[in-house]
């Protein structure tokens, strides 16, 4: 029987045993995959229903592009971060969220954590902030570009992702 007949069936199994629960997320993942957390998709959703701005970061083009490409917000949006991300291989413990955005003298900077997960192949999502929404300054002193850089760390330390991001606040 080969692996894709194998992973076939797996995926069409369920089951409430632990140990085939644990060997079904082990045969699933991609094994040339190493990364413990992955990030796979960073959005920044709206309260007004303005369409959402995506990024897919899986790759490294698309770690790259969210660099690389500024996303803008109207003064006084409401909105929040919604990030998707899966587990490979272990459990991570007390995994962290920093959040830290600059703009020439304004800082501000937060951290969230966000728990333990174990692995498994479909993905987590967490919510930035979680029951409400955040809101864009506004002002003509808060318009312009802010650079903002997040980092996903555990408690050991490790750092899953850093990542540089810009945008800009204009008018509304």
């Amino acid at each position: 029987m080969e692996i894709e007949e194998v992973r076939s069936i797996l995926v069409n199994t369920l089951t409430s045993d632990i140990a085939t629960s644990h060997l079904r997320v082990l045969l699933l993942q991609d094994a040339n995959d190493t990364r413990r957390v992955v990030v796979e998709e960073f959005k920044v959703e709206f309260e007004d229903g303005r369409e959402n701005i995506v990024y897919n970061l899986d790759t490294l083009e698309g770690v790259e592009h969210m660099r690389t490409t500024p996303f803008v917000m109207a003064e006084g949006s409401r909105y929040r971060f919604v990030i998707s991300f899966r587990i490979n291989q272990a459990i991570v413990s007390g995994l962290r969220f920093r959040n830290k955005v600059k703009k020439t003298v304004l800082s501000t900077n937060d951290e969230i954590v966000l728990g333990s997960y174990a692995p498994r192949s479909e993905n987590y999502v967490f919510v930035f902030p979680r029951h409400e929404w955040m809101e864009a300054p506004s002002g003509l002193f808060y318009r312009g570009k802010y650079m903002g850089r997040f980092i996903f760390v555990d408690d050991d330390h490790v750092e899953h992702l850093k990542l540089f991001y810009t945008f800009e606040i204009k008018r509304g």
